[in-house]
């Protein structure tokens, strides 16, 4: 089969001929693969710089993919074998199967932008009807994904933030109901967000940025009337660092926590998949839902893997 293959931790996954896999026990299901997303995990894990790191090589890349059974059912899947290959192991029973009416791009592009946002809002945020959502950094895939599942999941208000303007804009028809540019300086960011917090106090803040951005939301929550407010960092794009004294949690009802693979349990990751991710697919083949993603050839891994994507999307390879 044609595959994308790491032949050494730190180089590029070559365009190669590979061994197809062959399922070794009941549990293991041969899926003919359609389309996989490139990740940010992806390319850590072949850099050699994530926990999770091949140990054995050569093999092929990608963690999740959509495609075929041998029944002809369509199904979204983590894989046991990588998944930019024309064929993967999967574990039985461990998939979604997708709608008739989605296309095998956005089903694979999508599962992992909703973890880093919806399964964070539900598990971490345990968002509720009627909150007040601030999403800090929502101009990249994830946080656009997080501004429509914050309004799907009933949020009275959507605040996004993000340096992106054309993005910003596109925000508002997505579900934000008010944007703030991060170009612009301190005091103008902290004044608008004074008038929205004594208009519609911040439940939760999900967070994609860290650093400056959110010491300056932190510093405006601290200074209004106590909320129990809580923040949930899901990455750290504008530093891995925060200046936070001891008094602001001492004085306010501010709780921070993160959201990753470590941070939500195998039981809630499991029910995400079963129950939220269909849910979220029919949301997509309905129009209700959008992700933006740029699509690529297999035979193209080795150019396409450095290439930064555009602003706001994600390459998925065409398989």
């Amino acid at each position: 089969m044609k595959a994308a293959v790491l032949y050494e931790l730190g180089t590029l996954p070559k365009y190669d001929d590979f061994n197809a896999p062959t399922p070794q026990n009941d549990n293991e299901v041969l899926i003919t693969v359609k389309a996989a997303s490139i990740k940010q995990l992806d390319r850590m894990k072949a850099a050699g710089r994530h926990y999770t790191s091949y140990s054995s090589l050569p093999v092929t890349v990608g963690i999740d993919g959509a495609g075929i059974l041998e029944n002809g059912t369509r199904i979204y899947a983590w894989s046991k074998t990588g998944m930019i290959a024309e064929k993967a192991l999967v574990t039985k029973n461990q998939w979604t199967v997708l709608p008739d009416n989605i296309d095998y791009e956005t089903a694979a592009v999508l599962p992992n932008a909703l973890l880093g946002s919806d399964a964070a809002l539900l598990y971490r945020g345990n968002i509720q009807p009627g909150y007040t959502v601030l999403i800090n950094g929502a101009t990249g895939v994830t946080g656009k994904i997080a501004v429509q599942m914050a309004k799907h999941r009933g949020a009275v208000k959507v605040i996004a933030t993000g340096r992106n303007e054309e993005i910003l804009e596109q925000l508002k028809l997505m579900g934000a109901d008010e944007v703030i540019n991060l170009n612009n300086s301190e005091d103008n960011i902290s004044s608008q967000l004074e008038q929205i917090y004594k208009s519609t106090p911040i439940d939760i803040v999900l967070d994609y940025l860290w650093g400056s951005p959110l010491e300056t939301i932190i510093k405006v929550i601290g200074k209004m009337p106590p909320h129990k407010t809580k923040i949930i960092t899901v990455g750290q794009m504008a530093g891995a660092n925060i200046n936070l004294p001891s008094s602001v949690l001492r004085s306010t009802q501010i709780e921070i926590l993160g959201s990753g693979i470590g941070s939500i349990s195998p039981q809630e990751l499991n029910n995400y998949m079963q129950k939220e991710l269909p849910e979220a697919f029919h949301l997509a083949a309905e129009g209700r839902l959008k992700i933006d993603f740029e699509i690529v050839q297999l035979k193209d891994i080795e150019k396409i893997w450095t290439e930064k994507e555009p602003s706001g999307s994600r390459f998925v390879v065409k398989i």
